[in-house]
């Protein structure tokens, strides 16, 4: 028995429908108990005001038919007369005596025993407020009224007696509520249908957006649910659903690019690494020769310790895994150290830098001299010989501080500005660089601004290319602390060393 009802009930939670219906139904049921016991409560209140009428109403026929009368004995002789006052009306007593007790007119069907009351003198009004209550033998209470009533012209008075029994009301009242009861429970099961049938009509759409949802493939991943055929309500959680399989669609599309990319730049080192020592290898050589080939793999492995470091970081920005350690900090100073761990490279390169304006900025020094030196490095492989590279701070928008960095030479196609900051990519689809860059300075600097809340925009037009990071002044909800410990390096293994120092001396 227990595991039936356990299924059972495991069947409504599970269906919505059935939920629904069963809300439906009881909450119907609830409405109609409700207005059956207002109706119950008003139907007796009626009853009882109508009996009380007629106890009233009775009383002064009663007087009337005694004033017809001439004396005691014709009361006597028709008694049919009096008789008629309680024709129609179940459960009521009529007495009429005299003062001494002698019973004259007695209907008593029931044969109740007739309570001692107030009785009225025969020039009081009786109403409602005269009224008193005495209990027959069911226990119902109930109500009667005594009063005094003259015969004819005589001048002698006797006593009326009128009672009501309200057990009939009582049991007419039950019969009523038990026929409510039965109508109630029949409401609520056809609403309970009526709800099941609504409930499993209004939700075919539902139905109909799981059915597309369950469509969705790896394959299928650009399948949209259609949002304006859906209800009002079920808009919302359509376009919500389309945004999640947009952002499944554009994670699943870089994901297979990032993939691509990877293996390609992997496997470039790793064949220069493979071809290099098995050339080498399939003769005895002399030891300077193997200490060449050492050297030459050492650039190698340098460059995948990078490539994996940069790709770490991503992967920890990606999971929430980066904490800042935010403070202000003045962004002058910040690009002075910066462009001094750089003057050597510059200066071999035949360029000059120059460094501009003054700010404070609200960031982490670590992320924030990586995503600078990285803006940098790109500046100074792309920048021509005898040009000028420029860092430059300032307070742009309000509420935020920009730093800029610029460089004269070749422009960027315009149709590949908007993947620049995407991982692996090159706007040179040859390639060419792959021996010194990643692919994925630009991706950190663009993780490292949404981190701190930020932005990073790029320019380039009329043989000008400029890169701005623009920090806001406070960080909302950000976590001041490096709890988990996972800070990267600021610039990755080998930025140093192209610069000819050590990354100790500019993190100081």
């Amino acid at each position: 028995m227990r595991r039936c009802l356990r299924r059972v009930s495991r069947a409504i939670t599970s269906s919505l429908t059935t939920r629904l219906a069963l809300a439906y139904g009881l909450t119907t049921a609830g409405i109609l108990v409700g207005v059956a016991a207002y109706l119950s409560s008003a139907l007796g209140s009626q009853l009882q005001a109508r009996d009380e009428t007629e106890l009233v109403g009775e009383v002064l026929l009663a007087r009337h038919l005694l004033r017809e009368v001439r004396d005691e004995a014709e009361i006597l002789a028709d008694k049919h007369r009096f008789a008629d006052i309680a024709m129609g009306h179940e459960g009521m007593i009529l007495v009429v005596r005299t003062r001494q007790g002698e019973p004259l007119i007695m209907l008593n069907p029931r044969n109740e025993s007739v309570p001692p009351l107030r009785v009225l003198p025969a020039t009081a009004t009786p109403d409602k407020a005269q009224l008193q209550t005495w209990y027959p033998r069911n226990g119902v209470p109930s109500r009667g009224m005594a009063a005094l009533g003259q015969v004819g012209g005589t001048g002698r008075a006797v006593e009326i007696v009128v009672l009501g029994d309200a057990g009939y009301h009582v049991a007419l009242m039950r019969e009523y509520r038990g026929e409510l009861l039965g109508a109630v429970l029949c409401g609520a099961i056809v609403a309970a249908g009526l709800g099941f049938l609504l409930a499993r009509r209004g939700l075919r759409p539902l139905r109909r957006m799981a059915g597309d949802a369950a469509a969705v493939t790896t394959s299928r991943l650009a399948t949209r649910l259609d949002v304006g055929g859906a209800p009002e309500e079920l808009r919302e959680l359509a376009g919500a659903l389309n945004g999640m399989l947009a952002r499944l669609q554009d994670s699943f599309t870089r994901l297979s690019a990032f993939s691509a990319d990877l293996a390609h730049d992997l496997r470039t080192p790793i064949s220069n690494l493979v071809g290099q020592t098995q050339v080498t290898l399939a003769q005895r050589r002399h030891p300077a020769e193997y200490e060449a080939l050492l050297e030459s793999n050492l650039e190698e492995y340098e460059r995948l310790s990078r490539m994996i470091e940069n790709m770490l970081f991503l992967a920890r920005a990606d999971n929430a895994q980066v904490a800042l350690g935010a403070r202000e900090l003045d962004a002058r100073a910040e690009l002075d150290k910066v462009a001094e761990y750089f003057e050597a490279v510059a200066a071999d390169r035949d360029l000059t830098l120059t460094v501009s304006g003054a700010a404070m900025v609200m960031a982490d020094q670590t992320l924030l001299r990586r995503a600078i030196i990285n803006l940098l490095d790109n500046a100074l492989r792309h920048a021509p010989a005898g040009s000028t590279v420029r860092l430059a701070v300032e307070h742009g928008q309000p509420g935020h501080t920009g730093i800029r960095v610029a460089n004269a030479g070749p422009a960027i196609a315009p149709e590949a500005l908007p993947h620049l900051f995407g991982r692996f990519y090159r706007a040179d689809p040859s390639r060419r660089n792959s021996a010194t860059s990643t692919g994925l300075g630009l991706a950190i600097v663009d993780t490292i601004m949404q981190l701190h809340g930020g932005s990073v925009t790029v320019r380039s037009e009329a043989g000008q290319t400029e890169f701005e990071l623009v920090f806001p002044d406070t960080l909302m909800g950000t976590e001041i602390s490096n709890a988990r410990g996972l800070r990267p390096s600021p610039f990755g293994r080998g930025a140093g060393e192209r610069a000819g120092g050590s990354n100790r001396d500019i993190v100081s």
